[in-house]
């Protein structure tokens, strides 16, 4: 039996996880958004986006703060310069040496901060420094994701409130869809309680959870990781309520996921964690890409 003190830090540990990442016709709460609209790619500035697509992310970084320095009101070099500095972050593990993660996201956040005081409703801007919190809050330790956590829920859902769209070349980056997903996976991997709800200034959902990946899912069909994660709130939504058609349709999903071609790294990862939510659905509720999250939930009780 774990002592209150123990499951409150499993608790911590269980945002800390969902922090990680960077969204229904059986949900309970309604969730306004495009239905399998097509997504209109804006790209401001197509060398980055170029740069972008070829995984060419310290190039990147360099020629868009240098493209910055020369037009500091340009706001849309503010988010290419985040994105970038979040990919080449994303690259290092957090003890690598000679590699200051912390300090790669602290500038994400600064460079979108400042980008956001051009224009503060800026829906790239928001995601970015939503996703910068979430790595701070990741790197500095499980007190600094807590205290994040609402201000980041705010951002995406300001993104997700928008209706504005964007596509990455090669469609990596999708918006709002992306902010749909990221919404979806933190309102599964955050518990339901009123103390998270004290502590953090939000609380999780899976019907709110299951209602933004099936709007992400509907804005953006078919890619590996969006069909992934609604599958995944569709069969822990099923096990939790009972409701074994919706845990048989998210694993039809997971089959159908797994004949997608890969179009990123990522992709692939997914794929095979398809197969093992396949082979072990009960995995599903507190599945998380870097697996973490199934040992946080085992020390709450759940």
């Amino acid at each position: 039996m774990t002592t209150p003190n123990a499951r409150l830090g499993a608790v911590m540990l269980t945002i800390l996880t969902t922090l990680l990442f960077i969204e229904g016709v059986f949900a309970q709460e309604a969730v306004e958004g495009p239905a399998k609209t097509a997504i209109a790619a804006d790209w401001a500035h197509e060398d980055l986006e170029v740069l972008y697509t070829k995984g060419a992310f310290e190039k990147g970084l360099k020629e868009a703060k240098a493209q910055l320095a020369r037009n500091p009101k340009d706001v849309d070099l503010y988010w290419h310069v985040g994105r970038f500095l979040y990919e080449v972050g994303e690259r290092y593990e957090k003890d690598t040496p000679g590699v200051d993660k912390e300090a790669i996201y602290e500038e994400m956040l600064e460079v979108s901060n400042r980008g956001l005081q051009l224009k503060p409703d800026h829906p790239h801007l928001l995601f970015a420094r939503g996703i910068a919190m979430g790595r701070l809050g990741t790197t500095r330790g499980v007190i600094a994701s807590l205290f994040m956590a609402e201000d980041l829920e705010s951002d995406w859902l300001r993104v997700a409130e928008s209706r504005w769209r964007y596509s990455s070349l090669g469609g990596e980056e999708v918006l709002p869809c992306d902010a749909y997903s990221a919404l979806g996976i933190l309102y599964r991997l955050v518990p339901d309680w009123w103390i998270i709800e004290v502590i953090a200034g939000m609380r999780g959902s899976l019907a709110k959870s299951l209602a933004y990946l099936q709007t992400a899912n509907d804005c953006s069909p078919d890619r590996i990781e969006t069909v992934k994660e609604y599958a995944v709130i569709r069969i822990c939504y099923g096990q939790r309520n009972h409701r074994p058609a919706m845990v048989k349709a998210g694993l039809k999903d997971l089959h159908r996921m797994l004949t997608l071609p890969p179009h990123k790294p990522t992709d692939h990862t997914d794929l095979k964690h398809g197969q093992m939510l396949i082979d072990d659905p009960k995995l599903a509720c507190a599945y998380s890409r870097d697996g973490q999250a199934e040992s946080d939930r085992a020390e709450l009780g759940e």
